[in-house]
């Protein structure tokens, strides 16, 4: 059964290749550059010849774009600070080969440098697994700036043992980039919806995100870093709706 991995991506030189070294398994690597202007293109020339560039504002798009430019029965979707193991090769070679599923969760394990933080995510931040890996024609991206809600048809699949590795942040500081970055990307979204800011206002919003991330999520048992993932994840939409009230927005 032959699979295509696709990977989205906007100067991630630094990254980019491990993901590709990872993913060597698959018949066919599809690369979407979204407006970048490093080394990627370079990088990824030494692993496939498929890549397509272009400027997307909305991450749907660009992804639906990416998911059209794959030949086989079996889709990938991988992000660029994303490494396939062994074991997880193993198990995904396995799940195609069974007909009645047409997609499958594949969980992640997020990194901040080094330290593999297992408890207290919410997607906002990162998520801690993905349908990502799905039958062509299976799976179609909403349009959004980041984190968009996507659809899927057919059977779901059994979800696996192994996980993906994600690098997501080399340190802390890159960490606060994401988030900066993200809750940017949100308040574009909200205001393109044209959506009502009140809710997002809410201080018992900001405590029960944190509450969620800290202690049902388990951030408590991260330490200080999960004190911070809750706290992000706790004000992202708080900031998010401040930044779309911003004319720069």
């Amino acid at each position: 059964m032959s699979i295509s991995a696709l990977i989205i991506a906007r100067n991630e030189e630094e990254k980019i290749e491990r993901t590709l070294k990872s993913i060597s398994f698959v018949d066919e690597i599809v690369v979407v550059l979204d407006r970048s202007i490093d080394k990627t293109k370079s990088i990824s020339k030494k692993f496939t010849n498929k890549i397509y560039q272009g400027s997307w504002e909305s991450e749907g798009s660009r992804r639906n774009y990416g998911l059209s430019k794959c030949n086989s029965k079996w889709i990938f979707e991988i992000d660029a600070d994303e490494v396939v193991n062994n074991l997880l090769k193993k198990e995904i070679n396995d799940k195609i080969k069974n007909k009645k599923y047409d997609f499958h969760y594949i969980p992640l394990i997020n990194y901040i440098g080094k330290k593999k933080i297992t408890n207290g995510w919410m997607a906002c931040m990162a998520p801690d697994g993905k349908f990502c890996l799905f039958r062509k024609n299976s799976k179609i991206w909403d349009d959004g700036s980041v984190h968009p809600n996507y659809k899927l048809n057919g059977n779901k699949g059994l979800k696996f043992s192994n996980s993906i590795d994600h690098y997501m942040s080399k340190d802390i500081s890159e960490l606060l980039s994401r988030f900066n970055r993200n809750t940017s990307l949100n308040a574009k979204d909200l205001k393109k919806r044209n959506e009502k800011l009140d809710k997002l206002f809410s201080k018992r919003k900001i405590i029960s995100r944190f509450l969620k991330s800290y202690f049902v999520r388990g951030g408590f048992k991260s330490g200080g870093i999960g004190v911070l993932i809750a706290f992000l994840c706790s004000i992202y939409p708080f900031v998010s709706a401040i930044k779309s009230k911003q004319d720069s927005y």
